[in-house]
């Protein structure tokens, strides 16, 4: 899910329900939900990442796990969401590969892509990207975190810094398709470096969200699947201050990991969906 700023609406595509994966697209203007019956769409898929582009004034989809008759297929295209329709804008990208539970976020003028893998559990990335319009260009170099999906991610505009939280590292003992490991380092990207954040803070987590707080200027994680051994459904909100973590008042919203989420620019968000379901 992501922002539309341009149009004023929060842009829901895809996601795994009941029936498997979807295709729909779903606009909130703050107060319903309406389908939307755009004439072309991405393929059916879960776990793809979003994000809105100021730059070309649009949202932007990658990846996610394409629906087939097996576990899924990871994707490579990236398409744009103009208020009305949907359009391929990369069939394909050789820069960032098949990915599905890639993290995105809106950086500035631009928008970052950061992690994912080819499968929940197996051949996980931890290497970041910027789109923009036309192609992803690698932005870091070596010494980045463990690989990893699903990520919780803030751009920090005080710094012009990417800061990364958590996110679900590979389980050398279990398969491909399995959970993963809840991860609980801290990183932040800056100026093509990476740097851990040594602190003490949020228990290991994975499939958290996050959004930046201008005021008191802090990056904010909450929900998730949270633990290092049996991990479970939280709805804990901790706080990132750029010198330790914080925890803050639980979320009234009940515990869930993998929901949607998305942030405007007056600093409102929105979180729909996720699961409630242990890890084990």
């Amino acid at each position: 899910m992501a922002y539309d700023e341009q149009h004023k609406t929060y842009v829901l595509f895809g996601g795994q329900t009941k029936d498997g994966s979807s295709d729909e697209t779903w606009l909130f203007d703050g107060s319903k939900w309406t389908q939307a019956t755009p004439a072309h769409k991405p393929t059916a898929r879960r776990n793809p990442a979003m994000a809105y582009d100021p730059a070309q004034k649009n949202v932007v989809l990658y990846g996610g796990l394409v629906q087939d008759k097996g576990e899924g297929v990871p994707a490579a295209d990236t398409w744009g969401w103009d208020g009305a329709d949907w359009s391929v804008l990369n069939s394909y990208s050789d820069t960032v590969g098949q990915r599905l539970g890639a993290s995105v976020v809106t950086a500035g003028d631009k928008i970052l892509l950061f992690g994912g893998g080819l499968a929940f559990n197996d051949g996980l990335t931890a290497d970041a990207f910027a789109w923009d319009g036309h192609v992803w260009s690698s932005i870091d170099r070596e010494s980045r975190p463990s690989g990893r999906y699903g990520a919780a991610l803030a751009w920090n505009p005080n710094d012009s810094s990417l800061l990364v939280f958590g996110g679900n590292g590979a389980d050398p003992n279990a398969g491909p398709g399995a959970a993963g490991i809840p991860l609980a380092s801290t990183w932040s990207l800056r100026g093509g470096v990476w740097t851990l954040l040594a602190s003490a803070g949020p228990p290991p987590t994975g499939q958290a969200n996050a959004i930046w707080q201008a005021n008191p200027g802090r990056m904010v994680v909450m929900f998730g699947m949270a633990g290092a051994s049996c991990p479970k459904a939280t709805n804990a909100v901790w706080a990132w201050d750029g010198k330790a973590w914080s925890q803050l008042a639980s979320a009234t919203p009940p515990p869930r990991w993998g929901a949607s989420a998305a942030q405007a620019s007056d600093g409102s968000a929105l979180v729909f969906g996720g699961s409630d379901e242990p890890g084990c």
